[in-house]
């Protein structure tokens, strides 16, 4: 049974409403509108998909201001809730490129996500809320989507908005860069043993406190690093988006810090969770993100107590299919203290589980 109990990870609908737009290459523009590429120009994008404002060549650079605009688009990346004024370009590349769409010299708490030719299509890392790789922003939390991939005889519609019912003044800009290197996890270690999700599928195995009632993988102790293979993704339930997070208690001492180490094949969002007894009050301690294929470490000086190892997609976004793949690394775990006893353990055993 799915539970909302998890405030800052909990999972939220995506939407997936459909709108026929006219494609960006039949709105009408006025010579006088075209600038040179990357030339801030001080125009501002469209209210709707329907009006947006025509990119017609990368660089493009451009300011305006929300405030004066009215909400018609969310998006999950991972907040939800959003009420903040929205504006939309829209962009038909010429061929197959990747793209940077940046929002990090904005003055407000800014969000910005692409859809591929109607709303709720989401392309694969094309929402962003948060960037905290923004070199030098003037205020907090401003946005930045590194790299996503637009394909030829589609158009792309990008959406500046905000956190909340924030607006205010936004930097835009867009380029073309070279595409990532495809992303392929090669893990050696013990299998998480979880089934690959699917719609329907409902999480018993280590859900956590996502999960009713709430189920974790126990990690053993061991006095070298540990590295466990799993899976993530999204997947439909009743209608609603969910996503795959995986949990696995440990019972640390206190005093003595703990890594763990991520790469995956989508990006994640990974930590430590506290407050999971009966799973009233969990919150996240030590976490972060990272991107595809960039192994990224999390070290914390954990209480006596319970703590979770939470790792799962950074957003609810159907382009992490089931079955996307994980590399987990836990180092420094070397004393227990549950009264419930947790076997150490040695590589040779580890084979011998799951050879």
């Amino acid at each position: 049974m799915k539970v909302a109990t998890f405030v800052i990870i909990a999972l939220f609908v995506l939407s997936s409403v459909a709108l026929a737009v006219t494609p960006a290459s039949q709105l009408p523009v006025k010579e006088s509108q075209i600038t040179e590429p990357g030339t801030l120009d001080g125009r501002e994008g469209g209210e709707t998909m329907a009006d947006a404002w025509v990119i017609y060549a990368l660089p493009f650079a451009d300011t305006g201001n929300t405030c004066d605009n009215i909400h018609d688009y969310d998006e999950i990346c991972p907040f939800t809730g959003s009420l903040s004024p929205d504006v939309v370009y829209a962009y038909d590349p010429p061929y197959d490129m990747c793209v940077s769409i940046s929002l990090c010299d904005s003055y407000y708490d800014t969000k910005v996500y692409v859809y591929e030719n109607v709303e709720g299509n989401v392309p694969l890392n094309g929402c962003n809320d948060d960037n905290f790789d923004c070199v030098n922003p003037p205020v907090s939390y401003t946005s930045w989507i590194p790299t996503v991939e637009f394909f030829a005889g589609n158009t792309y519609y990008i959406v500046v908005d905000g956190y909340g019912s924030g607006c205010g003044d936004y930097v835009l800009y867009m380029e073309e860069i070279d595409c990532p290197t495809p992303c392929d996890v090669i893990c050696v270690g013990m299998p998480e043993g979880e089934p690959t999700c699917y719609d329907g599928y409902d999480d018993n195995f280590n859900g956590g406190c996502n999960s009713d009632p709430d189920i974790f993988s126990i990690h053993p102790i061991s006095a070298g690093p540990i590295t466990v293979c799993g899976e993530s993704g999204v997947y439909d339930f009743g209608g609603l988006t969910y996503r795959d997070t995986d949990w696995y208690q440990i019972f640390p001492c206190g005093g003595s810090p703990i890594s763990i180490t991520v790469e995956a094949e989508f990006g994640v969002l990974f930590g430590f969770v506290t407050g999971i007894e009966d799973c009233l009050a969990p919150a996240f301690g030590d976490y972060t993100t990272a991107p595809m294929c960039t192994p990224t470490t999390v070290t914390s000086y954990l209480p006596y107590g319970p703590v979770a190892i939470f790792v799962s997609t950074d957003a609810w976004d159907p382009a992490y299919v089931c079955g996307v793949e994980y590399s987990l690394t836990v180092e420094g775990y070397t004393e227990h203290c549950d009264s419930t006893p947790v076997e150490d353990v040695t590589w040779s055993s580890i084979k011998a589980l799951y050879r």
